[in-house]
């Protein structure tokens, strides 16, 4: 299965839930490739692969063709599971693929991922936060889209956006039928009227596609900074506690 995490939006957690969804598969026994395509490689860094790691290849080059996925994905450091869950690692040179980018970019993992479904259970992209092509290329991919939403107006606006790109750009043609497949408030405090209203607007929205909202907590920054997923750095924190009952929804175990 593929997952891929998208908002046209920042802030909204999305890469912090891209995290939590490749420990919560690989803690599974789940064989699972990351798959970073934002330049920052935030998801990279919380999956142990710091910019002190030695890389040779990355997801630039797979988008490129300059390497295989096969080739490029590295071991993630920072997860302990008795199968270790693998990374095509965000770099700076995704700057140059999304000036310069190849005819093909946004059916690049779409056409190139079946070439490793033998050797991965499932794979977990997490996009940049806008609509250009690396997004794209992502979203073209998915079999299941997971659009992280901080429980703020300016956010939840932009899942509307996202449907239409999934609808209008992707859905007819490039990968048929896509759609939001859950929803996931993040960022939320119950005792904020906004942050109740927008998660009440969602679920009337998305009825059956939206998760049990994740809190938010210091916690975040920190497992950030430790080089760790919020699960592996503090698995008994309110916050990680909460991804795993939102992941249960999404991929729960007797389905997988």
């Amino acid at each position: 299965m593929i997952y891929t995490f998208a908002l046209p939006k920042g802030g909204t957690g999305k890469t912090i839930c891209a995290a939590e969804g490749v420990y919560y598969l690989s803690r599974l026994g789940r064989r699972v490739l990351a798959i970073d395509l934002d330049q920052q490689g935030n998801l990279s860094h919380r999956l142990g692969l710091t910019k002190d790691a030695e890389i040779k290849y990355g997801s630039a080059q797979v988008l490129t063709a300059t390497a295989d996925a096969a080739d490029a994905a590295v071991p993630a450091l920072s997860i302990p599971a008795d199968v270790v869950p693998h990374v095509l690692v965000g770099t700076h040179e995704l700057a140059a693929v999304e000036s310069q980018p190849p005819a093909d970019l946004v059916t690049t993992l779409r056409d190139h991922l079946p070439s490793v479904a033998g050797e991965y259970d499932d794979i977990v992209i997490d996009t940049p936060p806008s609509a250009t092509g690396l997004a794209l290329a992502g979203l073209a991919a998915a079999d299941v889209v997971i659009a992280p939403v901080a429980t703020a107006t300016e956010s939840y606006d932009q899942l509307e956006r996202l449907d239409a790109i999934l609808t209008v750009t992707l859905g007819k043609r490039i990968n048929p039928g896509i759609r939001i497949g859950w929803v996931m408030p993040t960022r939320y405090d119950q005792r904020r009227i906004l942050d109740r209203e927008v998660v009440e607007a969602i679920t009337e929205h998305y009825p059956g596609r939206v998760t049990v909202p994740i809190r938010e907590a210091v916690t975040v920054k920190d497992a950030y900074t430790a080089a760790l997923t919020i699960s592996a750095y503090r698995p008994t924190a309110p916050v990680a506690v909460d991804y795993a009952a939102a992941f249960a929804q999404i991929m729960p175990e007797g389905n997988l």
